[in-house]
């Protein structure tokens, strides 16, 4: 199946914009230079900070292309396997100021996670363009922000399993209702024991009994026969195989009528 995530590209510039206007802030307060209102801090605040500049809007361009590729080969072990290209699974559009993509999940992602995703997707592409911008002036803070990513791609990750594959399971019968509680029949005689199920169940339904020197039991179309062999009581249990409590006896005579 196919899932599309829609990340707008305008927030992702105006988050990368606000991060660094917030850092240079706190760059310039005494507490970060012990000197408020200094040359030397507000020099380095005004480096610091993303604004409209035309070379600053083409950094931030440069680091959203690239880190969105790297969010796609990152989550490209996860999407469905088709033994062709990578193009095949995932696709990339614009309109406008969206940027569409286009995923080829398998039946095991969790759909209520798709904007989940795409929030995730864009989470990533700003913190990687964060770590992009503080490179050149302040690694420490760099760092930081790389460390983010593991985190964010975790998250994505965990998107694409809804749960572990589960095994059907079968509509077995819940209720067992018999034809009668005793039979008397002759050695040699036969009688037939008639069961019914749960609508549209599975008939899991077996018999077997205590003592096969007084009777035999055999699967009919019917149900169960029950052939006398010779003169005494034994009981016969019916049952259902995979449900303990759905059990019934049945006293079987075998006498000899004349």
């Amino acid at each position: 199946m196919y899932i599309r995530l829609t990340l707008i590209k305008s927030l992702i510039v105006e988050a990368i914009k606000n991060e660094t206007y917030q850092r240079g802030k706190l760059d310039k307060t005494p507490a970060a230079t012990g000197t408020p209102g200094s040359a030397q801090a507000i020099s380095q605040a005004y480096h610091e900070t993303a604004g409209d500049e035309t070379y600053h809007e083409r950094m931030i361009e440069r680091s959203i292309v690239s880190n969105l590729a790297d969010f796609k080969t990152r989550i490209s072990d996860y999407l469905t396997q088709t033994g062709q290209t990578a193009a095949d699974n995932i696709t990339q559009t614009t309109d406008g100021d969206n940027i569409i993509l286009t995923l080829s999940v398998s039946d095991r992602f969790n759909t209520s996670h798709t904007d989940d995703l795409a929030k995730l997707a864009s989470e990533y592409i700003v913190n990687a363009s964060l770590m992009d911008w503080y490179r050149p002036i302040d690694e420490k803070r760099s760092a930081l922000y790389a460390s983010f990513l593991d985190r964010n791609i975790t998250a994505a990750h965990r998107c694409f399993t809804k749960v572990a594959p589960q095994v059907p399971s079968p509509a077995y019968t819940t209720g067992l209702d018999i034809d009668g509680s005793a039979i008397d029949i002759e050695p040699g005689e036969e009688a037939t024991v008639t069961y019914a199920l749960s609508d549209g169940a599975i008939d899991d339904i077996e018999a077997r009994v205590a003592n096969k020197c007084i009777c035999t039991i055999g699967r009919s179309d019917d149900g169960f026969t029950i052939k006398g062999r010779r003169r005494g009581h034994t009981l016969v249990e019916i049952f259902s195989r995979h449900n303990d409590e759905l059990s019934r006896t049945i006293h079987v005579f075998v006498t000899d009528h004349s």
